[in-house]
């Protein structure tokens, strides 16, 4: 009897697998211009976002899966995890790579690097030099007593603060402003975040949430900075003329 309930469970086991793994390879497709992605990227509203912040090696993806062609090779495909939210850490790596300043990506030019400002940035983490660099050039802040918080998620005001001083780090006129008043939830904008959010509204980079909101405190997702990341990039390459297009 044992014998007979350990076949059935492994047969039940191995047909939940397979529609599991079935149900996975359906939902990617090739494209012209990349390789094989989630279909439910493809069909969603970030995909223009999404095609350029991996093709620009800004952010990265996760393993789910592949899929064998028909030339018998399994190509690999990804999950880019666009409603997760995103850490003070993964902001200043995507920063630095936008600006050209780290290949964070080779071990080799972040093995030694040091953070001297914040006493949780450890040496030599992959986002040690962008930590270090976003601090030397006033992007980031800390959160205070020398602590930066690499793992702490950040809020939407908090990613247009730290864009916005990015953009005077290159210089760049930020003075645009609109009033931002008839959004529902203006109010519950902190003070020190209102000059950074009322000049991402004024260039188009936050745009709002369903119901009239600026969800100031809500944290922000992977979708939503490679969205801002993107618009960002529209307007500095097609009017201001700042950036080659190089990530590094």
């Amino acid at each position: 009897m044992k014998k007979f309930f350990a076949l059935a469970l492994c047969i039940v086991m191995c047909f939940a697998t397979s529609v599991n793994t079935s149900a996975l390879i359906s939902n990617i497709e090739q494209t012209a211009d990349h390789s094989l992605i989630s279909t439910t990227v493809l069909q969603d509203w970030y995909r223009d976002a999404y095609k350029f912040v991996i093709d620009e090696f800004l952010m990265t993806e996760s393993l789910a899966g592949y899929k064998v062609l028909d030339d018998g090779y399994e190509i690999i495909y990804e999950d880019f995890h666009g409603n997760r939210s995103i850490t003070r850490s993964e902001i200043a790596v995507i920063l630095s790579r936008y600006n050209g300043s780290y290949d964070t990506v080779k071990y080799s030019l972040y093995v030694n690097a040091t953070c001297p400002a914040f006493v949780d940035v450890p040496d030599g983490q992959w986002y040690t030099p962008a930590a270090d660099w976003a601090y030397e050039n006033g992007i980031v802040n800390g959160v205070g007593g020398a602590y930066f918080a690499p793992d702490r998620t950040i809020t939407r005001e908090e990613f247009a603060a730290m864009l916005y001083r990015y953009t005077n780090y290159l210089e760049v006129d930020t003075t645009a402003r609109v009033d931002y008043s008839d959004y529902a939830d203006s109010g519950s904008v902190s003070e020190w975040a209102t000059d950074a959010m009322s000049w991402a509204v004024a260039e188009g980079l936050i745009s709002g949430k369903p119901g009239k909101l600026l969800a100031p405190q809500d944290t922000i997702t992977r979708a939503e900075v490679a969205t801002v990341i993107y618009r960002y990039n529209n307007e500095v390459k097609a009017h201001r003329d700042i950036w080659d297009g190089q990530p590094w």
